[in-house]
C-alpha cells in the first residue's frame, strides 16, 4: 500500500481530484484502499450499480461493452495513472462497460458511500471537484420522491427562457405605459387635484400587470421535463397556487419514435422546440419548447440503446451460466424469478366492516385494488342521506311537540325510510362495486351495478401500457385524490382510473408492476432461448462424440 504521501500525489494526477488542495487531499487518502487484481479477471460488469472508482496504479485493464444488437466490442484500454468510474463515484449509475484485467493490476479504490460522508462532511471538497460538465449538471438535479429505486434522472429541463419573455412581454409593455402616462400626468398637473390623483392611479395600476409577471414565472418554473434512464416525464403543476398538477410519463421500451417539431426562424436561431415523444397505440408525451431539442432528442435514443444492450448482456449472462452448467458442471443454473407472494387471508368476522368500509386502497400479494376515494361517496349518497335526516328530525319534532308521532306522520315516514334507506343502500354499493386493480400482468377496471345488473369489464397487459399520468386539482391535494390515466396500445384504449386516493403512488404502483412483467417476460423469453440452444448444442455434442467413436473405431481396425 502506497503512504499517504503517495496516495496524495496520485490523486492530484487525476483529473477528477486534481482542483482538491493538499488539506482536502489529506481527507481524501484515508478513504483510498489498495486492491490488487489477478489477469484476465472481471473487474466490474456492464449494468452492474456503480459503487467504486478506480485508479489503475499497475497493470492495464481493457474495457468492453455489449451494444443493442448483443456485439461484443472492445471500447479501449487504460494503463496505469488512468482511472474510471465517475459517474459510478459521483452519481450511483450502472455501469456502462465491462472492465477486465490484462495482466496483474493493482488499483486504487475510492468506495461511494465512503466518498458520500467525505462530501456530506466537507461540502467544500465538492465545489473543488474537476467533474465532467454533465456529471456536475446532474449532480445538481432535485432527487425527485416518485423515482423507483435504481431510477436516476438523466436530464431535467424546462421551457426555453424565450416563452417566459414573449409571455411576459405584453404585461411589461402595459406597466411601462402606465408608469410612463403617470408620471405625465404627475409632471403636467401642477396643482391640479385630478391630475395628480389620476396620475398616481395610473402608476398604482401598474403593479396589477406587474404581478402578472411573476405569476408567469412561477408558473414557467413549474412546468418540468424529465429524462430518466427508465422513462420520459413531463410534470406540469398549473397556476402559482398549483391549482391542478398533471404527471405524464411513458416508459422508455414503450417508445417508437422521437421527432422534432414546429422550429421556426426564431426557434432556430435560439434553438428551442417541440419533441414529440410518440409511444405504441397513438400515446404521446410533449416536451414543448425546450433548449437544444436536437440534444434532448439524441439522449434519449440513447437511453433507449442503453436499455436493449442491458437485456442482451443479460441474456449473453444467463446463455453463459446455463452452458457451464450443462456441460463443464460447473454452479447451478439460475432459478426462474422470484415466486409472488401468497395472497393474504381476509378474517371472516370482520366482514360487516369490510363491508360498510372498505379500504381505498387493498393489496393481495401482487395484486393491488383500488376504490374511488370517499369524496365520491359522499356526492352519490349526501341527497338520500339529507331526505333520511331531515324526516327523522321533523317526525323528532313533531313527536315532541304531540307527545307522540300522529299516525298519518309515522306512515308518511315508513315511506320516506321505505324508499331512502334502499336508495342510499344501492348508492354505496353502486359505489363500492367499482374498483380498479393491477395484478402481475394484467391492468383491469370494472364498473358494476348492484344485484348483478350490469357488469363493464375492461382489461390489458401490462406491457401494452404506453402512458400513466395523473391530474390533481386543488380539492384533490388538500384531500389527496385524483385522476390517473393509463394509455394503451390494447383495443381497450384508455384506462381512467376516477378519484382515486394518492394517485402518484398509484401511478408509481403501476410503473412498478409494468418493470416487474417486462423482467418476467424477458426470463421467460432467455429461458425459452437457452432451452433451444442447449438442445442445439447436445445435439452437436453428441455428433462430435460419435464422430471420434467412429474414427477410433477406424484407426483401431
Amino acid at each position: 500500500m502506497p503512504s499517504a504521501e503517495e496516495i496524495i500525489r496520485i490523486l492530484q494526477g487525476v483529473r477528477l481530484f486534481s482542483g482538491l488542495s493538499r488539506p482536502q487531499l489529506r481527507r481524501l487518502a484515508p478513504l483510498v484502499k489498495e486492491v490488487p487484481y489477478p489477469a484476465r479477471e472481471t473487474v466490474c460488469r456492464q449494468g452492474e450499480p456503480g459503487l467504486r472508482y478506480y485508479i489503475i496504479l499497475k497493470g492495464a485493464v481493457r474495457v468492453t461493452r455489449v451494444d443493442p444488437e448483443g456485439r461484443v466490442a472492445e471500447v479501449r484500454r487504460l494503463a496505469a495513472g488512468e482511472a474510471f468510474g465517475e459517474t459510478s463515484l459521483l452519481l450511483g449509475d450502472v455501469r456502462d462497460a465491462t472492465v477486465e484485467t490484462v495482466e496483474e493490476t493493482v488499483f486504487l479504490c475510492i468506495d461511494k458511500e465512503d466518498f458520500d460522508q467525505l462530501l456530506a462532511a466537507d461540502p467544500s471538497i465538492e465545489r473543488a471537484l474537476k467533474m465532467r460538465e454533465d456529471v456536475a449538471e446532474r449532480r445538481r438535479y432535485p432527487r425527485f420522491s416518485w423515482l423507483e429505486p435504481g431510477e436516476l434522472p438523466m436530464k431535467v429541463l424546462r421551457k426555453h427562457p424565450f416563452t417566459l419573455v414573449d409571455r411576459a412581454i405584453l404585461s411589461v409593455s402595459i406597466v411601462v405605459l402606465l408608469a410612463v402616462v403617470g408620471g405625465v400626468f404627475l409632471a403636467v398637473g401642477g396643482g391640479n387635484t385630478a391630475f395628480q390623483i389620476a396620475g398616481g392611479l395610473l402608476i398604482v395600476g401598474a403593479t396589477v400587470p406587474l404581478g402578472s409577471i411573476l405569476y408567469f414565472y412561477i408558473d414557467w418554473r413549474n412546468d418540468v421535463y424529465i429524462l430518466t434512464n427508465r422513462r420520459v416525464v413531463h410534470r406540469e403543476r398549473v397556476g402559482a397556487l398549483l391549482i391542478r398538477e398533471n404527471f405524464s410519463a411513458a416508459p422508455l421500451q414503450a417508445i417508437q419514435n422521437v421527432q422534432i417539431s414546429q422550429i421556426g426562424p426564431l426557434g432556430r436561431l435560439l434553438r428551442f422546440g417541440d419533441l414529440v415523444i410518440e409511444t405504441a397505440g397513438a400515446g404521446q408525451v410533449v416536451f414543448r419548447s425546450i433548449p437544444d431539442p436536437w440534444n434532448v432528442q439524441q439522449m434519449i435514443l440513447e437511453q433507449q440503446a442503453r436499455v436493449r444492450s442491458l437485456v442482451r448482456l443479460q441474456a449473453r449472462d444467463a446463455i453463459r451460466r446455463a452452458v457451464r452448467h450443462h456441460f463443464l458442471l460447473e454452479g447451478e443454473e439460475e432459478a426462474g424469478g422470484a415466486p409472488a407472494p401468497p395472497a393474504r387471508e381476509r378474517p371472516g368476522c370482520l366482514w360487516f366492516v369490510r363491508y360498510f368500509f372498505p379500504q381505498s386502497w387493498e393489496r393481495e400479494g401482487t395484486t393491488i385494488t383500488w376504490r374511488r376515494h370517499w369524496i365520491t361517496l359522499v356526492g352519490a349518497i349526501w341527497i338520500p342521506l339529507v331526505v333520511i335526516l331531515a324526516a327523522t328530525l321533523v317526525a323528532a319534532i313533531l313527536a315532541r311537540l304531540e307527545h307522540r308521532l300522529s299516525p298519518t306522520a309515522a306512515l308518511l315516514y315508513g315511506l320516506v325510510m321505505f324508499f331512502a334507506i334502499p336508495w342510499l343502500l344501492w348508492k354505496f354499493e353502486d359505489w363500492q362495486n367499482d374498483f380498479f386493480q393491477v395484478t402481475a400482468t394484467r391492468i383491469v377496471q370494472v364498473d358494476r351495478l348492484p344485484l348483478f345488473l350490469r357488469e363493464q369489464r375492461r382489461e390489458a397487459n401490462l406491457e401494452q401500457v404506453t402512458n400513466v399520468r395523473f391530474e390533481q386539482g386543488v380539492l384533490g391535494k388538500l384531500l389527496r385524490y385524483g385522476d390517473v390515466f393509463v394509455e394503451t396500445a390494447a383495443p381497450a384504449g384508455t384506462f381512467h382510473f376516477q378519484k382515486v386516493s394518492r394517485p402518484q403512488e398509484v401511478q408509481r404502483e403501476i410503473f412498478a408492476h409494468i418493470e416487474a412483467a417486462r423482467r418476467r417476460r424477458q426470463e421467460e423469453e432467455a429461458r425459452q432461448r437457452r432451452a433451444e440452444m442447449l438442445d442445439w448444442l447436445s445435439a452437436y455434442d453428441e455428433l462430435r462424440r460419435s464422430s471420434s467413436l467412429e474414427s477410433s473405431s477406424g484407426e483401431s481396425s
